[in-house]
């Protein structure tokens, strides 16, 4: 599913003043994360972190671009002068509602095609889900059903996913289901109120529209996303957001390729 931008285009630039993120940096907040995680305070945190590519491409040879290489993503290009240049594509379905049915889904784990799953992923992804079942029960919804875990494909990584259905009692409850499920697991931690009071400190640095998300409403018809595989134009430069999960079985290098792999994702795309 893509966004396309039609007519003529306008993209918004500005220079990029923050401070560069550097694996250091990483492994220091990722240290005192995990002293959290092993104090009993979260089960999991999401530790995120930005990624600076240079490039000379305009905005609308980047979308199209991204379009060519990633079909079963949702890909959306905004650009004015309050935002700024956005462009994702991101996986992840937040929720998708027609009447009184609605969809999500559980995406958390990522590796290579050429490695196996650990105990690590089966984990998160089950932190994850059991979230979500949590708030939908929370919302009266009826009928939950579960597909998964499975493997599902994202560019050069895979990630294990959980497809979760639901009977809501009054149609005008999505709302409080939208409000109940984000922010997910997958981008903040368990509990989540605390992770969510705790991830700015740690991490240091603004999100922005990172981990937000969005989507699109026609009638009865309402479909949202958590805006992962980001990034944000500047002049002659890309700011690539990318994450991961956090547990205790975490391992500090395999953390910090996983964001790498995930900035791949994007930086692919920024080359002429």
């Amino acid at each position: 599913m893509e966004a396309v931008a039609e007519g003529d285009f306008k993209s918004f630039k500005s220079a990029d003043t923050s401070s560069i993120q550097t694996q250091t940096d990483y492994n220091t907040k990722f240290k005192n994360l995990q002293s959290e995680i092993e104090s009993g305070r979260f089960k999991k945190v999401i530790l995120s972190r930005t990624k600076t590519i240079d490039t000379n491409l305009d905005a609308l040879t980047i979308f199209n671009q991204l379009n060519t290489a990633y079909g079963n993503t949702l890909n959306y290009i905004i650009s004015n002068s309050e935002i700024g240049t956005w462009i994702a594509a991101t996986p992840e379905l937040l929720l998708s509602v027609d009447g009184n049915h609605l969809k999500t889904m559980a995406l958390a784990g990522t590796k290579t095609t050429a490695e196996v799953w650990s105990k690590k992923e089966f984990d998160e992804q089950k932190f994850v889900s059991d979230t979500i079942v949590d708030n939908l029960n929370a919302a009266n919804c009826t009928d939950i059903k579960l597909d998964g875990p499975k493997t599902t494909q994202a560019g050069k990584i895979e990630h294990l996913l959980t497809n979760i259905s639901a009977e809501m009692t009054r149609e005008r409850d999505w709302i409080n289901v939208l409000k109940g499920l984000h922010p997910t697991p997958a981008v903040c931690g368990i509990p989540t109120s605390e992770a969510k009071q705790y991830i700015p400190d740690l991490e240091g640095y603004n999100r922005e529209f990172y981990a937000g998300f969005i989507g699109m409403m026609k009638g009865n018809k309402k479909d949202f996303f958590v805006n992962l595989r980001c990034m944000k134009l500047h002049e002659n430069s890309a700011k690539l957001y990318v994450g991961g999960g956090i547990t205790d079985q975490s391992i500090k290098d395999a953390e910090w390729n996983e964001t790498e792999r995930k900035a791949q994702t994007l930086a692919s795309v920024l080359k002429g």
